[in-house]
């Protein structure tokens, strides 16, 4: 039953962003180094830029094809990975989604992008928290909806964009993590309890996804 609940909702809320992407991507497939195999959503573009996107517990990479698509339009590509478990994704023998986080990276550098950043809403910010404390990364810039645990970020080349309801139960977590994290970062404080992806679901959805394609896009 409770998947039934979770196929409709998501049915619901992604059918219309769905159609339009549709013709806009590639499923494509890679490994993680513990042994997993990720499939994502592809959406090339001209540029050298890419943005990887890293879905919530109850979403998938179907969440982000609005975004995904938009950033397409402007030239650069996407990549909103599944995580493994998901869909046709098959986790690795750790467990550990930041390793399909690592691999998102590593494909991307496979093709040839020089300027990879990523996008991740609570358990994927999570994930993402976890990749970079891992490994050193050449990520550009990062923006966090709402983390769901993880580390700060201490590298100082790195642009970071945390985003975060106040009323939400996760506020004071996220606000240690990016006070702990170094320079340059940005926090932006909504009202509301709305967590991570659920935030695109309020009256302030599309100054968000402007927020975001702004933070990406603009010039340090």
């Amino acid at each position: 039953m409770r998947n039934l609940v979770y196929a409709v909702v998501l049915l619901m809320m992604f059918s219309t962003y769905n159609v339009q992407a549709q013709d806009a991507f590639e499923l494509v497939h890679f490994d993680t180094e513990d042994g997993g195999k990720i499939e994502a959503a592809y959406l090339k573009a001209d540029d050298d830029t890419a943005v990887i996107f890293a879905h919530g517990a109850i979403f998938n990479k179907e969440s982000w094809y609005f975004l995904a698509e938009a950033f397409q339009k402007r030239g650069i590509s996407a990549l909103s990975i599944d995580f493994g478990g998901y869909n046709n994704s098959k986790a690795g023998n750790t467990g550990k989604k930041l390793y399909d986080i690592l691999g998102a990276i590593t494909f991307l550098e496979g093709k040839g992008f020089s300027d990879i950043n990523i996008v991740g809403g609570s358990m994927g910010g999570a994930a993402v928290l976890g990749a970079l404390s891992y490994k050193n990364t050449s990520i550009s810039k990062v923006v966090l909806l709402a983390p769901a645990g993880g580390s700060a970020i201490k590298s100082r080349d790195m642009d970071k964009l945390f985003i975060v309801s106040k009323e939400e139960g996760l506020y004071n977590r996220v606000k240690s993590i990016y006070n702990d994290s170094e320079s340059p970062k940005v926090m932006k404080e909504y009202s509301g309890n709305a967590h991570a992806q659920h935030m695109f679901k309020t009256d302030y959805a599309d100054e968000l996804k402007a927020l975001i394609i702004d933070f990406i896009t603009s010039s340090n």
